[in-house]
């Protein structure tokens, strides 16, 4: 009987089978033509392989009822006979999601282009409703006069007060870190210890890590035991945690979780402590990034500030000031982060305690006269006494009174401090003792029904969360960007102030993860060197410091000038102590076995590109050959997880050279002559580049050979060169002795492969794109702004307010020499204009760097004054008012340009890309370094370059941008058919928007570019050739975002990091060069498998900065979902 079930069990079962795969044959054979069944961003259907299953079981709707019989027996089967194992746990920390399953996985993902996500209160949505206009509210200017009825609060239902005394501390602004430290932040600190000491009712706060560790490494153990204490019992909080507070506009979200990381990981391992709750006071807008890292890493609320002042009196009208914060693609919840926006002005005490500043100012204890600060509006405060305790403890509560209607529940939470505060004790003192009388008058008299102490922000949001669910708050989506403190004022000058080190930036970023991963991996071989002694301090110091950099006045460009040069100077320190410990470790990695030590302070390797200067732009190698060295073998490495071809470019000495790989054979290279001005060439430096293929974080060799003339071989191609616009006669030199030169200038072309060409102008700019047959009309300006003119606010370092709202554009007089350089790897325009030396480049790469056009920039606009320069794209893309950008590299957010806030106002950041798009086609610009954007018109995007401002704008700086350098731009411009009709487009009333894969990929290499070693000549062992420590590519959306070493707590050794990151892709675009790449299925990764030398380690759940180790997992295989970030710790297995 049993037999008998099982076979029709098994019958039914090969019937379906049949059924399903001539389903698919059928599906297949009506494809169009060229459309196979790969894998891969070619064909959308492939990728979204769980909607067809959804299709296939509409189709077969008819069998559900046999299926259902089927797994009935199935399980009875299982049951009787066949003792089965637990099931695997696809999930990961979703056990409370509701979710949408992935047809044939059993994934619960968010899927993100199906459902539009519902909130309360969505960021473009509540912009399309505002006026934007600013009346005057009275005593609060930017809101309106607050009544409220004192019967609202009685024995049964008091108003709860939380003041929090915080000092705010700029780790570099006006004076450096240091100096910061030496003269105002060790003696806050000092005297926090002995303040609070002395009155278990005084509560502090402190958030910046950076300082406290400074501090902690001077103190004696009984200071340390005392603060640990402090902060046991509450009287101490650390809010956020992170080394500094940082900027949320321009910064990539990589960095901002690497200072989180050294925050979290300093407090785990000297205070035992994990923070619960967020503070961003000060940077100039908010991004919904910061949320996403900080829940990720166990932290449960947030404060924030600096929030447009239209913003904050919608919300505060409503009493949505407090609100769950979702990401934009979030569909269940699942990543709402509890906040808190301040509602008035200023974090200042005259902004913080009511609507009122004038009252606010008078308790304000440190503006006593003789402090040294005084109140605006001229009225001081008065040391609190018994004859005046009275008027003055009913002054201020009026004014919680009136903040209290503005929120939710009767809990108020009042800061008290600003910048550098509680310097002195003589502040201490007068802060806490006249608030201790004023407390205790009003706890004392009931009938004023209040409850009033000292507290910390966890204290306040525990008070809130015992009054109200948090399911009554709203929901909000979006950012708080572009953020305006008053009138016009829009704070979108500081995404553009200071390129050159934001470049910096982004080049330590992608050298600092490089080499922690490449440590982590030469760790887990048995290479300990790599990950103690000088070495680990080398990484540990070049955290810290790109971490410092991080600070919202760093990477927004907003400090002052001797403060650019002090994190300059940090940054290149950093950069070279990370370049040291890479090319350390790739040394450990290619030795031979008869190698048994190495000293870890010697030099093995140089980096292509160094900077000799604090102020210099990367300077390449010249890779010297002749008779003497006949060949140079070079280094390459990749700090990616999967295999990579690309274009490698090299500066060589003679241009008769030839390419070899590893194992000897030859590989097709060009030489191109390198131009030392705009009618000369350079005899002594070429340019040669060839294609190179890399493993996933693998190492790898190529030579270079010296050529006889005689012997100059078919793998080498010298590219033709052609000269427009000059009569100049150009010296010839080796190899370049026939040059093509025409005194005018007409448009041209330039292509390498079939489906992208570019057209020129006469001016030598991009006129036109053409993919496939299609021509699409492309063109390239530079326009500049002034600043308004005398009398009006000007333009600074964080304000933009233009002269006009059009820009001029410059540069279109047709006379420059345009250099045009063709050949079999690369295609290049290069024209040098008034402060631009302008590049425009195609590869012949089957790799991400032949998908679109290669635009390098040398702007230098030192000779200018009150000027701002910018790329401008004009195009035919019908893309109205809408247009994107991402949010600090992670996530993509849909913006709109809006009549009725000016030119200023419509400015956004781009931490890593943007784009416009239509029915028809996409524009998408990735860049290597975080710059303003704009679309000020249907079909154009406008990108700053750089900014020279004579002028303060009176936000506490105190002195203009005039400090610019030659800085060096680098973007990747796409232009992608999108495919008719696509089912899995992002709806159009979506808040987000997704980069297609080639955006993607664009964006990952500018950032994560392959690496170029020279080995010294005087290496004193041998080398492999190659080294390669993955066991299976990732797939190109998943990425391991970090890779290093980590200490495990409670003395357990130390254990590997990895952060991996589902991408999320829009899929309605087909580019042929990306057949042939893997886009993961489920977001699935066996972590057994991946790594070798790692296969037997514990693999447990960690939080995203690693100040935990979670439990074990159940199975080595994990799924990503769109979007989601996952942090997993391998560990040696104790024995």
């Amino acid at each position: 009987m049993r037999t008998r079930r099982t076979m029709a069990i098994l019958g039914v079962g090969l019937i379906l089978a049949c059924c399903v795969m001539i389903y698919l044959m059928m599906d297949l054979i009506l494809l169009p033509p060229g459309q196979g069944p790969k894998l891969s961003m070619s064909n959308n259907q492939w990728l979204h392989f769980e909607n067809r299953l959804a299709k296939l079981e509409k189709d077969f709707d008819k069998h559900h009822k046999v299926m259902s019989v089927l797994q009935e027996q199935a399980a009875k089967i299982k049951d009787n006979f066949v003792p089965v194992a637990q099931p695997v746990n696809r999930h990961f920390n979703r056990s409370d999601a509701t979710t949408v399953s992935r047809a044939g996985k059993g994934l619960a993902c968010n899927f993100y282009a199906e459902k539009v996500p519902e909130v309360d209160i969505q960021m473009l949505e509540l912009y399309k409703q505002l006026e934007f206009d600013n009346p005057d509210g009275g005593v609060w200017k930017q809101g309106w006069n607050i009544v409220y009825d004192e019967k609202q609060w009685h024995p049964n239902r008091k108003l709860k007060v939380f003041v929090v005394p915080h000092s705010h501390n700029d780790p570099g602004w006006l004076n450096t870190f240091e100096k910061y430290y030496m003269f105002q932040t060790r003696s806050i600190l000092n005297n926090m210890v002995t303040k609070l000491s002395e009155d278990r009712r005084r509560k502090f706060i402190w958030a910046e890590i950076s300082f406290f560790k400074l501090w902690w490494d001077d103190q004696s153990k009984e200071i340390k035991d005392e603060v640990r204490r402090l902060i046991h019992d509450g009287q101490l909080e650390i809010v956020s945690g992170g080394w500094v507070m940082p900027d949320e506009s321009v910064s990539h979200w990589i960095a901002q979780l690497t200072q989180l990381t050294e925050g979290h990981q300093w407090l785990k391992y000297n205070l035992d402590y994990t923070p619960t709750s967020g503070w961003a006071i000060d940077p100039f807008g908010l991004s919904p990034t910061m949320p996403y890292l900080l829940k990720t890493s166990g932290l449960e609320n947030l404060l924030i500030q600096r929030v447009h002042y239209s913003v904050k009196k919608k919300l505060a009208k409503e009493k949505n000031l407090e609100f769950r914060w979702r990401q934009l693609w979030d569909t269940d919840g699942s990543t709402e982060f509890f906040t808190h926006v301040m509602p008035f002005y200023s974090y200042d005490v005259p902004h913080t305690c009511g609507p009122d500043p004038k009252v606010c100012c008078q308790f304000d204890f440190y503006r006593i006269q003789n402090f040294g600060l005084s109140c605006p509006w001229k009225i001081p405060p008065k040391i609190i006494t018994r004859a005046n305790v009275a008027e003055r403890a009913l002054l201020l509560l009026d004014q919680y009174r009136k903040k209290a209607q503005l929120f939710k529940t009767d809990v108020v939470l009042a800061p008290l401090g600003d910048d550098f505060r509680y310097t002195h004790l003589t502040e201490w003192e007068a802060q806490y003792d006249n608030y201790q009388k004023l407390f205790n008058y009003m706890n004392e008299n009931r009938h004023l029904n209040v409850q009033i102490q000292f507290g910390t922000l966890s204290d306040y949001f525990e008070a809130v969360r015992e009054k109200r669910n948090l399911n009554e708050f709203p929901t909000l989506s979006g950012d708080f960007l572009t953020y305006s403190d008053r009138d016009d004022h829009y704070w979108s000058g500081y995404y553009t102030s200071r390129p050159f080190h934001k470049r910096l930036d982004r080049v330590l970023l992608g050298t600092l993860r490089g080499s922690e991963a490449l440590a982590a991996i030469a760790w887990a071989r048995g290479n300990d060197q790599l990950v103690e002694g000088s070495l680990a301090s080398r990484l540990s110091k070049a955290r810290m410091w790109h971490s410092l950099f991080q600070h919202h006045d760093g990477v927004t460009g907003t400090a002052r000038d001797n403060v650019v040069i002090d994190y300059a100077q940090k940054m290149i320190m950093a950069l070279n102590n990370s370049a040291h410990v890479l090319q350390q470790s790739i040394a450990h990695l290619l030795r031979t076995p008869q190698v048994s030590s190495m000293d870890v302070e010697a030099v093995y390797f140089s980096l292509d590109e160094t900077r000799s200067h604090h102020t210099s732009v990367g300077e390449k190698h010249v890779l010297n050959l002749g008779d003497d060295k006949p060949s140079r073998k070079i280094i390459l490495y990749n700090p990616l997880p999967r295999q990579r071809t690309k274009v490698q470019t090299l500066i060589v000495s003679t241009p008769f050279v030839r390419v070899t790989d590893r194992r000897g054979r030859s590989v097709k290279c060009q030489v191109s002559p390198v131009w030392i001005g705009p009618a000369a060439l350079s005899a002594a430096r070429y340019e040669l580049s060839f294609l190179a293929t890399v493993p996933g974080f693998g190492i790898t060799t190529y030579i270079v050979h010296a050529l006889h003339k005689a012997s100059y071989t078919k793998e080498v191609h010298l590219a033709n060169v052609t000269i427009f616009n000059t009569d100049i006669s150009i010296p010839s030199i080796p190899g370049f002795s026939h040059l093509t030169i025409l005194s005018h200038t007409q448009e041209f072309s330039i292509s390498q492969r079939p489906e992208l060409s570019a057209s020129f102008g006469k001016s030598g700019l991009l006129k036109a794109l053409r993919i496939g047959n299609s021509m699409f009309p492309v063109h390239l300006d530079f326009v500049k702004y002034g600043t308004r003119g005398s009398g009006k606010d000007k333009s600074g370092a964080y304000l933009f307010l233009p002269d006009k709202p059009e820009p001029d554009v410059v540069f279109m007089d047709g006379r420059a020499i345009i250099h045009l350089v063709t050949g079999p790897i690369l295609s290049r325009v290069f024209l040098e204009l008034p402060h631009v030396r302008h590049t425009c480049t195609l590869f012949n790469s089957p790799g991400s760097d032949g998908l679109g056009l290669h635009i390098f920039n040398e702007v230098d606009i030192t000779e200018t004054q009150n000027y701002e320069l910018a790329m401008r794209f004009n195009t035919d893309i019908a893309s109205g008012d809408q247009f994107f950008t991402d949010l600090n590299g992670l996530n993509i957010i849909r913006r709109q340009r809006f009549p009725k806030l000016p030119t200023q106002g419509n400015y956004y950041p781009m931490a890593a890309s943007a784009y416009i798009e239509d029915k028809r086609v996409r524009l998408t610009i990735a860049t290597a370094q975080p710059l303003g954007v704009a679309s000020m018109a249907s079909g154009q995007l406008e990108i700053m370059q750089d900014r020279r401002l004579l002028q303060d704008d009176n936000r506490g700086l105190g002195q203009g941008v005039m400090d610019n350098l030659l800085t060096n731009h680098m973007f990747t411009l796409i232009l992608e058919r999108k495919e008719t009709n696509c089912p899995f487009a992002v709806p159009t009333n979506h808040p987000a928007g997704l980069l297609s894969l080639s955006g993607h990929l664009a964006s990952e290499e500018l950032l994560h570019p392959i690496v170029t070693l020279h080995p010294h000549n005087s290496l004193p062992f041998n080398l492999h050739a190659h080294f390669s420590p993955l066991r299976y590519d990732l797939p190109v959306d998943l990425s391991i975002v970090s890779l290093r070493v980590f200490p495990i707590p409670e003395g357990a050794g130390k254990g590997v990091g990895m952060v991996l990151h589902q991408s999320a892709l829009d899929t309605c675009f087909n580019n042929s060069l990306l057949r042939h790449l893997n886009v993961s299925d489920a977001g699935e990764v066996d972590l057994t498998k991946l790594l070798n030398d790692m296969e037997d380690w514990t693999i447990s759940k960690a939080p995203l900065t690693f100040h935990n180790v979670g439990p074990s997992l159940k199975s080595p295989v994990v799924n990503l979902c769109p979007h989601q970030i996952l942090p997993i710790l391998f560990h040696k297995t104790q024995s």
